[in-house]
């Protein structure tokens, strides 16, 4: 059948196309994206349906899933990340989490089985077909084709603006069921002047830089909800977008990092903390034929592939190509740049953030965020206050396991010394009861703060106790001492 044919067929309306969910189905969402249409359908729905499992990773926009209205009908999981707008529902425990990593996604929740429930429906956003009939992901690919094939029923919102990317991140019409075309009206500096004007100064000059920062496509998805959002939402994205001034701890943190980078290295970095902005704080600028393979593009590193600092000559897996599973952390001029350029190539998260995979290439080097750290060498990312989660695990364990288990690849750790403006350690004597641990001991490597690195790799509880201590800050140094003293010696 000729394409063009058959994808004509399939193109509904919103409303139309979620008619194929039923009382009891579990549907999957594409992330970060959210197909805008088909949830508003979706969720209008509610007085027909009941005990509907909604998979969302991290959604930008409520839907009022969780209103009293609609909660017969929809019960939702969150899974890898949580953004500011689930922080809410998890706190108040109105919402569940599946803990879960990349390489057992399929296992999870694509498999069918009598042991396992897969997805039934799949929901997501795609650009229009190309001449051969593919539609393309775009910068956040993630694990949207094998839930895509995994699915009973897929259904996909077409938009004009998504990005072209290489790599294996299209799908064919013939293997989806509906869709939907919807492409988001574009928010001029006008609109936004008139949307913000009864905002206080100080929220309006955030929105602002995060409006500047923004592609005109960027625009229209974050800002919908952004103009509705609290301001601790407002400057949580401040910050994962990297906006604003860098503190002098970030420059400390890069200057201890930087001598742990080698000529040749394959190098992967989280986004949304202080991995984020090791690119523009120069560390990998003098290196030579550096590789790129990660799940996120943080800011920055698309201009090091442009300059060339970023080759991949040396890589054995994917040689001179820069490989991601999603570039949605690139500045806009790094997105232009990404766009249809044989450089960069997208993969599914099962595959890019997989461990096999990662130790696949050798000196691979890891560099992600933490919260905190215990003087044991236990690593969490995700909970403040013992198991308050505001994040998820993402890739970081698969990237720090592939890089422990790469040739000569080093697994290096972040964080600031102090929280709550220096009033609370980072580096803790235990985690409390209960707390989340997102690495446990056994696998710390390199821990960096502002004041040093830490070997903790092959050293003894003792010998990472003191090695932690020399890096927290002078003024909780004392209290370790005797934390250490306590729990380590008789």
């Amino acid at each position: 059948m000729d394409w063009r044919k058959e994808y004509k067929r399939k193109l509904v309306s919103a409303e139309e196309a979620v008619k194929v969910v039923k009382s009891g189905d579990r549907v999957g969402f594409g992330f970060p994206r959210q197909a805008t249409l088909l949830t508003a359908a979706l969720a209008a729905r509610s007085e027909e349906l009941e005990n509907v499992e909604m998979l969302i990773h991290n959604p930008r926009v409520d839907d009022g899933w969780l209103q009293p209205d609609k909660k017969k009908a929809f019960d939702v999981t969150m899974y890898y990340f949580i953004g500011p707008v689930m922080r809410k529902w998890t706190d108040a425990r109105m919402a569940d989490y599946l803990p879960i990593i990349f390489s057992l996604e399929s296992r999870a929740l694509q498999d069918w089985s009598q042991e396992n429930r897969g997805i039934d429906v799949y929901l997501s956003v795609v650009s229009p077909p190309d001449e051969h009939g593919f539609c393309s992901f775009g910068a956040n690919l993630w694990n949207k084709k094998t839930s895509a094939r995994a699915a009973h029923k897929v259904i996909f919102e077409v938009d004009n603006t998504v990005l072209g990317t290489y790599g294996d991140n299209f799908i064919h019409v013939s293997e989806v069921d509906y869709f939907v075309e919807h492409t988001p009206k574009l928010i001029s500096q006008e609109e936004f002047d008139k949307l913000t004007v009864d905002d206080n100064p100080e929220r309006r000059t955030l929105l602002q830089e995060i409006f500047n920062y923004f592609t005109p496509y960027q625009r229209s998805e974050h800002l919908s909800y952004l103009l509705k959002a609290d301001d601790a939402t407002v400057g949580s994205y401040y910050k994962i977008f990297g906006l604003g001034e860098i503190d002098s701890s970030l420059k400390d943190i890069a200057a201890h990092v930087k001598p742990l980078i080698r000529d040749g290295d394959t190098i992967q970095l989280g986004i949304a903390g202080i991995s984020s902005y090791l690119p523009r704080l120069g560390v990998f600028d003098d290196r030579v034929d550096l590789g790129y393979h990660g799940e996120m593009a943080a800011r920055g590193i698309g201009n090091l592939i442009k300059t060339g600092v970023i080759n991949g000559r040396r890589k054995t897996i994917h040689k001179e190509k820069a490989v991601f599973t999603s570039i949605e952390g690139f500045g806009p001029e790094e997105l232009e740049f990404a766009h249809e350029n044989p450089l960069i190539e997208l993969y599914d998260a099962e595959y890019v953030v997989n461990i096999k995979t990662v130790a696949a290439n050798p000196n691979m080097v890891s560099m992600n965020t933490a919260i905190s750290i215990d003087l044991m060498g236990q690593i969490n990312s995700e909970a403040t206050f013992g198991n308050r989660m505001i994040g998820g695990a993402g890739g970081q364990p698969e990237s720090h396991i592939g890089a422990l288990l790469s040739p000569g690849g080093r697994a290096v750790t972040l964080l600031r010394s102090t929280a709550l403006n220096g009033a609370a350690s980072c580096i803790v004597p235990q985690f409390d009861q209960g707390a989340i641990v997102t690495l446990p001991r056994y696998l710390a490597d390199y821990v960096v703060t502002e004041y040093g690195v830490a070997r903790l790799m092959g050293k003894s509880n003792r010998q990472r106790a003191e090695e932690l201590i020399n890096i927290a800050h002078p003024d909780f140094r004392s209290e370790l001492r005797k934390a250490t003293q306590k729990l380590f010696y008789p």
